[in-house]
């Protein structure tokens, strides 16, 4: 799978939330389907496997990267995927 690929294709046909605050706000309302997490977050606890059945996939760029990949001007550590859309994220890949 190409990660940036089919991130791309969440946020253009999905719903996705970004950063930190949103990831565990997600994760409260138990939206969230997939983290995707930069290699520099600065939370230990996205850096695992699964977070209460959310699949998290490792991002290999840092944050600034990751953010600009998703067409933002800032930092972002964590991408919540919560619709995949079209994307081939799935929760239980």
């Amino acid at each position: 799978m190409d990660l940036v690929k089919e991130l791309k294709k969440a946020i253009e046909t999905g719903k996705v939330y970004y950063g930190l605050d949103q990831a565990r706000k997600a994760l409260r309302k138990n939206e969230a389907k997939v983290f995707i997490v930069a290699k520099n977050c600065p939370d230990e606890g996205f850096k695992g496997q699964k977070i209460e059945n959310v699949k998290i996939i490792p991002f290999q760029g840092n944050s600034n990267e990751l953010g600009s990949i998703c067409g933002k001007l800032f930092d972002i550590s964590v991408v919540t995927i919560v619709d995949p859309g079209e994307s081939a994220f799935q929760k239980d890949q």
